[in-house]
């Protein structure tokens, strides 16, 4: 699952995003069935996402979009983030000066990418930190050590390597097939642009759910987080 839009409603300032007590008891009761494996794939940090999900034992949580992963036997950081580093900082820097002035703006530093929230922001403020960010960025995007990431109110500047929230989901998938044998039928949930990709690998060999009116080629759609949760909450009711 995705974290922000789809298990937690979006807030205009993400650091304020926070998950229900339902749905933290909710992913409690998910981790301790021995039938599942859960996970959280997410653009936020894991250790930002350990801040907001309640503490499990085998519950796999990838941040970065899928550059950094852990789990029950799993601990993976693509070796190539710490090269943008040092560039992504001072961009963060730059960008942050760039836009202080405007309203429902947030520049988000993730010490291996940056993020310019929009989503609070009027329609010429949107535009203008827009103009800035790209201006901005663009010397980095030339040099080729970035890429952009765009997604729902937000641009993001990741390390330019080959590698998604589907390469993440690719990755827990073959790791719990190995540690239990099995054949594994993978469902995932999201809202984002950025979880086409994880849509696109499990295409129709599992079970794909796109949060939201944006338009997705998912298997089936559901309204927001709260939908989420009642699914989630239908699987448990299984045997």
């Amino acid at each position: 699952m995705d974290f922000d839009g789809t298990l937690a409603e979006f807030k205009i300032d993400p650091s304020t995003v926070a998950l229900s007590p339902s749905r933290q008891i909710l992913l409690q009761t998910l981790d301790k069935r021995a039938d599942l494996s859960a996970g959280i794939v997410s653009g936020r940090r894991i250790a930002d996402l350990r801040e907001r999900v309640p503490s499990t034992s085998s519950m796999f949580l990838a941040g970065l979009h899928g550059l950094e992963i852990e789990g029950p036997g799993l601990h993976f950081a693509h070796n190539a983030v710490a090269l943008a580093a040092p560039g992504i900082s001072l961009l963060a820097k730059d960008l942050r000066r760039a836009v202080k002035p405007l309203a429902g703006v947030f520049v988000e530093d993730k010490t291996y990418s940056v993020v310019l929230h929009v989503r609070g922001a009027s329609t010429a403020d949107r535009l203008h930190a827009t103009t800035r960010f790209n201006a901005l960025a663009e010397p980095l995007l030339s040099e080729g050590t970035v890429r952009l990431q765009p997604g729902d109110q937000v641009l993001e500047l990741l390390p330019n390597v080959d590698w998604a929230k589907g390469d993440a989901v690719r990755a827990i998938m073959r790791h719990v097939e190995a540690d239990t044998r099995e054949t594994i039928w993978p469902v995932y949930i999201g809202d984002d642009e950025t979880d086409d990709d994880a849509f696109e690998e499990i295409g129709t060999n599992g079970l794909t759910i796109a949060v939201g009116k944006r338009q997705a080629a998912t298997a089936f759609r559901v309204d927001d987080p709260a939908a989420v949760e009642c699914f989630l909450r239908a699987i448990l009711a299984t045997e």
